[in-house]
């Protein structure tokens, strides 16, 4: 162990690390004398050192550090903690500050290759993370939250928790962050208010956007990250591990995953190549005789008139070094977040006139500079893109390296039908309108739909997309969402159902998504109306009647309108109507294709949500009387 550069195992009992988790740290893989992505978690420590006011020793001590620890180390892990230094009882800061640091080597977890290639078990933690968002982002020595929620299980088969905020938003793991995949998309957490931004998350970001493919920061809910496609979790340590089972749902590795884990394997090997060919060329340079072409000449015969100007160059070299330090580091948003976009094709030029019309402090040469420095000048992707408070230029070309753009959303509630859906799209602002008034037949033809109408083809959800995005292929979006939804659910049928195409399944679980809005109710329903269409028997289900009764419905249902001949009054016709009546949620399709297996064939509305259910016309008539007719 290192502490302040020496060898030692004693930390003074009044540092504030100890006293308070005054403090930030970075775990640190150590390969064949590698510290792997040294760079990235340095380059975090500074930022972070920023945001908590911490004085940042310095990339070049903190280097030669880690350098003497783990030379001529195998495979380990090394923890670097860098504190707020010795202070006095109290939480104000002493004065001056003199940071600590503290360098220690553990040994490699010995993980299974399992995890990497078959998956792990998680589930949800009960331990919330608190509300910070003074501290979101930051890897900060407080972790009590995460030391509170892996205490939730012993069980050696769960390798990780995930954790939610107070806001029941997923956030992370307990050592992990957190991906899902879902329509070819990858989704991670916003981290705005909690959770800290790890270094493998940035890096996967990073290697997503350079792939061409999206990558969406938001805020999600456990619903969210049980209908996802794929789920994967990560860290330095142990790079990528695909979600196999959460919550008893089963999830496959899925092509996603396996292709980011493939990314992430070349570039490791492309760092650890410069890693040894820098190396190298430093043994090579040090093995080298020392040459210098002034021992040619007298050192006397250096008039004044050369020390002023190399006087006058070290000034300043020193002046621009500083001048880049602050471009590097100083806030180039002040305020309010501003928007600006990339036109496809726009110059490096026309970039900068933009960031200047939205009042972004930057001087236009570091600008240039710091995209050369690291390649990038060539890389800044098209689209519109949110620049928030206190970003940096280098956050800021990261943005536009990484694509990531805008994103607005629009949600398709469970239960809508057609007309409600196309109402939104027609009315958001941002999307592209590509429809014309006969829009039902322009997006039949368009995608392919055989269906004689669009109604319930359209999977609910929330989609987020980008400007210049069109309606059409949001819809789209949907309509193979719902596909794809409908044939894993068909495919997974119970047996001997009276529905004997996925579209009929897909126009009960519309009945059903119309019917009850209670979780519990779903097979319940489905059992009743399966063992109806079983039988021959009247479905007699009064959302039917008003999607045929159509804009003359007024929030009533009379007798007459029981009597009136629609293709959907299932008061007459037997069988299902002809079409779903709303778009279905995928548990009421999954009802729909796993009734229960009662014998109810009544129900009658309690009036708060719920119904009862019986299996007698006598049970039915009494649960009518007690819950209708108000009558004891």
């Amino acid at each position: 162990m290192l502490i302040n550069g020496v060898y030692s195992h004693q930390v003074d009992q009044k540092d504030r690390g100890f006293q308070y988790g005054d403090g930030l740290f970075e775990t640190i893989a150590i390969v064949n004398g590698q510290a792997v992505f040294l760079e990235r978690h340095l380059e975090r420590l500074q930022k972070d050192c920023h945001r908590l006011k911490i004085p940042y020793p310095g990339n070049e001590l903190l280097s030669s550090e880690v350098e003497k620890l783990s030379r001529n180390v195998g495979k380990s892990v090394l923890k670097i903690i860098l504190t707020r230094g010795v202070g006095g009882r109290g939480y104000r800061q002493p004065e001056p500050i003199n940071t600590t640091r503290v360098l220690s080597l553990h040994p490699y977890p010995d993980y299974p290759e399992s995890y990497k290639n078959q998956g792990i078990h998680a589930q949800f933690c009960a331990t919330r993370l608190g509300l910070s968002p003074a501290l979101a982002g930051i890897k900060h020595l407080n972790r009590l939250e995460q030391v509170l929620a892996r205490s939730e299980w012993s069980d050696p088969a769960t390798q990780e928790g995930i954790m939610l905020d107070f806001n029941d938003h997923v956030i992370e793991g307990t050592m992990t962050n957190l991906f899902y995949v879902k329509d070819q998309i990858i989704y991670t957490a916003a981290l705005t208010l909690s959770g800290v931004c790890g270094i493998m998350r940035s890096i996967i970001m990073t290697l997503c956007a350079d792939h061409q493919l999206t990558v969406i920061e938001h805020d999600y809910n456990i619903e969210d990250l049980l209908a996802a496609d794929e789920i994967f979790v990560c860290n330095s340590i142990i790079g990528i591990w695909p979600v196999a089972e959460l919550a008893a749902s089963q999830l496959p590795v899925g092509e996603k995953t396996l292709k980011i884990q493939a990314w992430l394997t070349h570039y490791q090997d492309e760092q650890t190549k410069l890693f040894i060919a820098d190396k190298e060329a430093n043994n090579t340079l040090s093995q080298k005789k020392s040459y210098c072409p002034f021992k040619l000449f007298n050192c006397s015969r250096i008039t004044t008139s050369l020390t002023a100007v190399i006087c006058s160059l070290i000034l300043i070299a020193g002046w621009l070094g500083l001048e880049y330090q602050k471009a590097l580091h100083q806030p180039a948003v002040l305020g309010n977040a501003v928007t600006i976009e990339i036109s496809k094709g726009d110059s490096f030029k026309q970039i900068t006139n933009k960031l200047f019309e939205q009042h972004v402090n930057f001087k236009p040469l570091w600008f240039r500079v710091i995209t050369i420095a690291n390649k990038t000048t060539n890389k800044l992707k098209a689209g519109e893109y949110e620049l928030t408070s206190n970003l940096t230029l280098p956050q800021i070309i990261d943005l536009f390296v990484q694509g990531k753009t805008k994103h607005y959303a629009i949600t398709f509630p469970e239960g809508w039908t057609f007309k409600e859906l196309l109402a939104a799209v027609k009315n958001n602002p941002i999307l592209e309108h590509r429809l014309n008034e006969n829009a039902s037949e322009q997006l039949m033809t368009q995608l392919g739909i055989t269906a004689t109408v669009p109604e319930g083809l359209f999977f609910p959800d929330t989609y987020f997309f980008e400007k210049h995005s069109t309606d059409i292929e949001l819809l789209k979006r949907a309509y193979n969402k719902m596909q794809q939804v409908l044939e894993q659910e068909w495919e997974n049928r119970a047996d001997n159902l009276p529905v004997k195409t996925p579209y009929e399944a897909l126009t009960l679980a519309s009945i059903i998504e119309k019917e009850t809005a209670a979780v519990t109710e779903r097979a319940l329903i489905s059992g009743v109306f399966s063992r109806r269409l079983e039988t021959n028997m009247l479905l007699q289900t009064d959302p039917t009647v008003i999607y045929g009764m159509n804009d003359t419905y007024q929030g009533n249902i009379a007798l007459n309108d029981l009597k009136t001949s629609t293709p959907y009054n299932t008061y007459i016709i037997k069988g299902l109507p002809p079409t779903p009546i709303a778009i279905p949620g995928q548990a009421a399709i999954n009802a729909a294709l796993h009734p229960d297996s009662s014998n109810n064939i009544y129900f009658v509305a309690r009036g708060d949500g719920t119904h009862v259910f019986s299996a007698t016309l006598e049970e039915h008539n009494l649960a009518v009387d007690n819950f209708q007719r108000k009558k004891p």
